[in-house]
């Protein structure tokens, strides 16, 4: 569940205590990196509490504020800043990009905040062996830009491309867009460089044999299974400062162009490209859909939008997503899924239209997309259709003037003659360079968090959203939450369809204490309904909180996470309120969450 331990404090300094512990281990971490990279200015500290969800586990906007902030250049300097925190009795926390409250301190004035914002390099792309050597700070756009260069891609997370690569990789998740051809982040971690919650540098993978980052494993057992499974420790178990991911063939031009300005730009699909909507009828053609393009290998990328988030994607601002929502076209697409195909010549190209139009088909849908050959436009009536058999054609003929709004609004910002392409092209570059994959979340309400999205098979993560979707209903019918139609499961198939996730997002107002609780409530009951209705564990199922639910009902797997904690780190100096806690209680504020949500269940029916 992801919330932030409330620990007591009875044995820390008092104020003037603090203040002087905050200038000594100041004066000491100056020693190591220099009195620029060193700041305790109380209005630097506050921009590291301002977190995403702070507001959801703490009741206020701010997380608690760390006693310093610490931005090391290189591995050694960080190595020295994790051993002055254990010789000086001081929690530390690192963040590369940081988003959200999992990079910040739990404590008020008790935890030094490492910014590794200086360890931004790309060391190197191996494009013969298809890696990159990487540092904390490369988001996912940076590394894309240049593996394209050289023919290759890089899996990017679903919290998008101005995130780090690294973090996903080594410390947290890693869903994403690409996941049908480029998997999960932790399948894609190799080698790595880890200074350890004691400070010692310890490289990981092929260096003693070459030297060399290639494979994340040597003899024996894998270190990589004790930093992270499913999830990281979220920076309770040290510090990575570099690592190697597996890079993917782009099948794409080495420069994507990008036309227009904020919010508004338009990328031309290359030549021999696909973008395009795949609609079928109800979820048990979703489940054969996804099975079958994921068997057939034919998608770099694949995955799910509900109409809501699909709407806000297709726009700029509010309103514009409103009235794009209220077509009842765009509003009943829950059955879709978006897909990019890449080829490098034409009769590849057809080859894949050809095998997904014959999949859509037999599913009983048919596809929007870029593909205007004869072939292409009957599949695109077959869309149609589709559409038209679920609202019916009074609801289809008003959905008319909507759409014509729509390719106006297209046609004046792009130009007239790319009106045939501008929605092709928008989820081309939504999907590809993951670039608008928050303001989809973030525009409603102003934040969101989220539920359900086990790693499971493709017909347990569509039973996740239909458990998450019901259980959703009664915030929204109760004014908790932004009504978006209750399903919002986002997600999509991995490494060819071997497993999947759909997660259930949920948008609540930031500036209503109100919603703040009620989304800590949603987030306890989603991960109930996951135990109760078998659909794995939850996206959310880190922390304490989550490991007193999830763990007795999966084979105690958190005394083993203790374990490696207490071996790693025996002065619990790596600040671990997101990974473990053997002597976790539960806060008050959390009990109150819980009760009420017993007192007051959501009926969830499913038909078996």
């Amino acid at each position: 569940m992801t919330f932030v331990v409330q620990t007591p404090k009875e044995g820390r300094p008092r104020a003037g205590g603090i203040e002087e512990q905050r200038r000594r281990i100041a004066d000491t971490l100056r020693e190591i990196v220099g009195e620029r990279w060193v700041s305790i200015d109380p209005a630097i500290l506050d921009t590291y509490a301002w977190q995403y969800l702070a507001e959801a586990v703490q009741g206020t906007h701010y997380m608690p504020r760390p006693l310093a902030v610490v931005l090391p250049a290189n591995t050694e300097e960080v190595a020295a800043v994790v051993r002055a925190c254990n010789d000086a009795g001081v929690q530390f926390k690192a963040l590369s990009t940081g988003f959200g409250m999992w990079n910040a301190a739990s404590q008020e004035d008790a935890i030094v905040q490492i910014d590794l914002r200086r360890l931004d390099r790309i060391v190197s792309i191996d494009a013969r062996n298809m890696f990159a050597v990487i540092e904390p700070y490369v988001t996912g756009n940076q590394l894309q830009s240049e593996a394209m260069k050289v023919g290759l891609n890089t899996h990017i997370a679903g919290c998008g491309a101005q995130c780090s690569v690294l973090a996903s990789a080594t410390s947290v998740m890693g869903q994403g867009m690409d996941g049908i051809s480029m998997g999960f982040s932790n399948r894609n971690l190799l080698g790595f460089e880890w200074v350890t919650p004691t400070g010692e540098i310890v490289e990981v993978g092929a260096f003693d044999a070459a030297g060399d980052d290639f494979i994340g494993d040597g003899p024996g057992f894998s270190i990589r299974g004790i930093i992270r499974g499913f999830a990281g420790a979220f920076g309770g178990l040290g510090v990575f400062t570099r690592c190697a991911v597996k890079l993917y063939p782009w099948d794409g031009p080495e420069h994507l162009e990008c036309e227009g300005a904020s919010p508004n730009y338009f990328m031309p699909i290359p030549e021999h490209h696909t973008a395009a909507v795949l609609l079928v009828n109800d979820w048990e053609g979703m489940a054969e859909l996804g099975y079958a393009v994921g068997e057939a290998e034919i998608a770099s990328h694949l995955t799910r939008n509900a109409p809501s988030l699909l709407a806000a994607a297709l726009s700029t601002d509010n309103n514009e997503a409103a009235d794009l929502y209220t077509i009842p076209m765009i509003h009943e697409l829950y059955y879709a899924l978006i897909t990019v195909m890449t080829a490098k010549h034409a009769e590849e190209a057809r080859y894949k239209r050809r095998v997904m139009r014959e999949i859509v088909k037999s599913c009983g849908g048919g596809w929007l997309s870029n593909d205007l050959s004869p072939a292409g436009i009957v599949a695109t009536l077959r869309f149609m259709r589709t559409i038209l058999r679920q609202v019916g054609a009074r609801r289809f003929l008003a959905s008319l003037p909507g759409f014509v709004r729509l390719l106006l609004r297209e046609g004046r910002r792009y130009g007239w003659h790319r009106t045939p392409e501008a929605l092709p092209a928008l989820i081309y570059q939504s999907v590809v360079r993951a670039g608008m994959n928050m303001r989809g979340v973030f525009r409603f309400a102003g934040t969101f968090w989220t539920a359900m999205g086990s790693l499971v098979t493709w017909d347990n993560a569509i039973r996740g959203a239909k458990v998450g979707a019901q259980v959703k209903e009664k915030y929204i019918r109760e004014g908790a939450i932004v009504d978006d139609g209750g399903d919002n499961a986002w997600g999509g198939l991995y490494e060819g369809g071997l497993y999947a996730h759909l997660e259930e997002l949920a948008m609540y107002d930031q500036t209503d204490p109100a919603s703040h609780e009620r989304i800590g409530e949603y987030v306890i009951e989603t991960n109930l309904a996951c135990i109760e209705h078998h659909c794995g564990d939850s996206l959310n199922a880190v922390g304490p909180p989550a490991h007193a639910l999830f763990s007795p009902v999966c084979m105690n797997y958190d005394t083993f996470t203790q374990r490696i904690k207490a071996a790693f780190d025996p002065k619990n100096a790596s600040e671990a309120s997101v990974y473990t806690d053997p002597d976790f209680t539960p806060s008050e504020r959390m009990q109150e969450q819980m009760a009420a949500v017993m007192a007051n269940r959501a009926p969830v029916v499913l038909d078996e």
